[in-house]
């Protein structure tokens, strides 16, 4: 009998000198890093990059992009992160290995974190941690993977017991919780120290440290401001707006020195804290449960804009505008019965996309700012034209004149009737004119005036982004010197934080300088070469048969904005600025017209 022929090798061996470098392709491999919190002296990411290119270099793992990182993103939930793009990499096998620093990074909920994984595995990705390397395709390493999971999910959840102690201990002792603790309207924390800085962690001494607010007396009399607000919405019937209106002639700020406005009036009062109350969000109105397309439920965080119905008031401990306890429950009694007699029923989703072709484009002559639309009272509106209020019915008013009543020109309006024959009748007009288009003599001239109108510092902007981008890159350098000198233990970690701190200062300069110019450059006016007639001849065309979303989207193409001025006139009513001259001046101020 004859031997059966020994099997053909379809690739050679490691041991064959002669492979070919085809068959010894390195794994490719990506680098995940997260921080829950981002703050400027952390060195965290660089460390776990760090630590994910040495176990990538001694496993020959050639590291394919730059490390995929979720900073200030918390480990409990997914959808927030990039772990859906770096599923939709494994899906397209475009990497092999995924690299961690510990294996909390992935995640700290256990249940999702084994079912990203899982969806990885199955699409033949190889998931490892630098500093907890288990193998994730035997048995004993998967269990190992599943506590060390478990352990992080542990983790989160006592730290999440510590802040629900911290906020019941405050609760008890009658303060306030959350960013309230800083500062209130009308309310400061200490005589000595320095006011509170956002994302600076506050100063205290003695005199301070418990954390009780003060009642400001010290350069206005806040407790007669308080008494004026409450007492004018909960008995007076006066309306917000007046009351804004009165806080803006006095100069009166909110406590970070932002100008208060309708719905910060709103906050302000609503807290109820002038009337010595601090409060709590009730449980249930913390969370809530949806459900994800394939079938699954999560629970997130409702959003923090709530009514005074989703709150526990509590009596605090600091100082109220009234002496006496029962003076304070008589007046927000009144306050809240106000409130509630004018709310809408439950659904508080206003739609505030644009409605009309001419939201927008309209600005106003005086203040330059834009205006608002309203449409007139319904006892004296026009029949509405398929589905839709009559243009004569739809006025746009200047809307720094109707917040505030201090538009330097007096504020001015015009209807949508008159607004879009005024768009239509200039559009006819370019139709007409300059056949050429942007090769017309006079369109020509005016590109060059907008470029030399809108190219002022350009340049020399453009040379110093190009500097700072440099200046930016050798400080990383310096970054990942200092992080191979703490990996190699040639120098202390708080040596190597202070060193860091030198560095993110020098790199907190660059790139808010940079953020500067990159401001300046995109708020340079856009200037296109003029269309050629026919681009106005088939806006005509579509103009009256469009409704009134495409008729704004085509005008959105053609002008910059629609300058309205004071007077009934049509032909002098509004000033159209195309998208090929440079934008108009912003008027100075003048006294408000009586």
């Amino acid at each position: 009998m004859v031997p059966a022929p020994a099997p053909i090798r379809l690739r050679p061996t490691g041991d064959d000198a002669d492979v070919p470098d085809t068959f010894r392709r390195r794994k490719r491999g990506v680098i995940y890093v997260r921080v829950s919190t981002a703050r400027p002296d952390m060195i965290s990411p660089e460390l776990q990059v760090a630590h994910g290119q040495k176990l990538a270099d001694d496993n020959q793992i050639d590291i394919i992009i730059e490390p995929i990182m979720d900073l200030g993103e918390s480990g409990r939930q997914f959808e927030d992160r990039k772990i859906e793009d770096i599923k939709h990499m494994a899906r397209n096998r475009e990497f092999d290995v995924l690299i961690l620093w510990i294996w909390s990074r992935f995640g700290r909920n256990l249940k999702e974190s084994l079912q990203h994984l899982d969806d990885l595995m199955a699409y033949g990705i190889e998931v490892r941690a630098a500093r907890e390397d288990f193998d994730g395709k035997t048995t004993i390493g998967r269990f190992a993977i599943a506590q060390m999971l478990n352990i992080a999910e542990l983790e989160s959840n006592q730290k999440a017991d510590q802040w629900k102690d911290a906020i019941e201990r405050r609760k008890l002792n009658g303060l306030p919780h959350g960013s309230a603790a800083r500062g209130k309207f009308g309310y400061y924390r200490c005589d000595t120290c320095p006011p509170p800085e956002a994302g600076k962690s506050m100063d205290k001494c003695p005199k301070c440290k418990e954390g009780i607010l003060k009642l400001d007396e010290r350069q206005q009399s806040y407790r007669k401001i308080y008494r004026r607000l409450y007492e004018g919405y909960a008995f007076k019937n006066v309306s917000m707006r007046s009351m804004v209106l009165w806080l803006r002639q006095q100069k009166i700020t909110n406590w970070t020195g932002r100008e208060i406005d309708a719905g910060d009036l709103y906050a302000i009062l609503d807290t109820g804290f002038g009337l010595g109350f601090v409060r709590y969000t009730l449980p249930e109105e913390k969370h809530k449960v949806i459900t994800r397309e394939d079938g699954t439920t999560r629970t997130v965080r409702k959003s923090a804009h709530r009514d005074v119905t989703a709150y526990l008031y509590y009596k605090g401990k600091h100082e109220a505008i009234y002496e006496d306890e029962v003076e304070c429950e008589k007046v927000w009694d009144a306050y809240i019965a106000r409130r509630l007699s004018g709310r809408d029923g439950d659904d508080k989703n206003h739609d505030h996309t644009a409605k009309y072709s001419a939201s927008g484009s309209l600005t106003c002559s005086g203040c330059g700012g834009r205006m608002h639309s309203m449409l007139r009272a319904k006892k004296v509106q026009r029949p509405w034209i398929d589905g839709e209020p009559d243009p004569y019915d739809v006025l746009f008013r200047c809307t720094r004149h109707m917040k505030f009543k201090d538009c330097p020109g007096g504020g001015v309006y015009v209807t949508l009737k008159v607004a879009q024959d005024i768009a239509r009748a200039w559009i006819s007009a370019q139709a007409e004119s300059d056949p050429d288009g942007a090769q017309a003599v006079p369109a020509l001239v005016a590109q060059v005036q907008a470029a030399e109108a809108g190219d002022n510092g350009y340049d020399d902007d453009l040379t110093r982004l190009k500097g700072i981008e440099h200046d930016l890159e050798q400080v990383r350098i310096k970054e990942d010197k200092l992080t191979d000198s703490v990996l190699e233990e040639l120098i202390s970690k708080d040596a190597a934080r202070r060193k860091r701190a030198e560095y993110d200062t020098q790199k907190s300069a660059l790139q808010e300088e940079g953020a500067a110019i990159k401001k300046r450059i995109a708020t340079r006016p856009r200037i296109i070469d003029r269309p050629d007639s026919a681009a106005f001849t088939s806006v005509i065309e579509l103009w009256d048969v469009a409704d009134q979303h495409d008729r704004r989207a085509m005008l959105k193409t053609l002008v910059r904005e629609i300058r309205v001025n004071r007077g009934r006139d049509p032909r002098t009513k509004c000033d159209v600025w195309p998208l090929w001259v440079a934008p108009p001046p912003r008027p100075v101020d003048v006294e408000p017209v009586a």
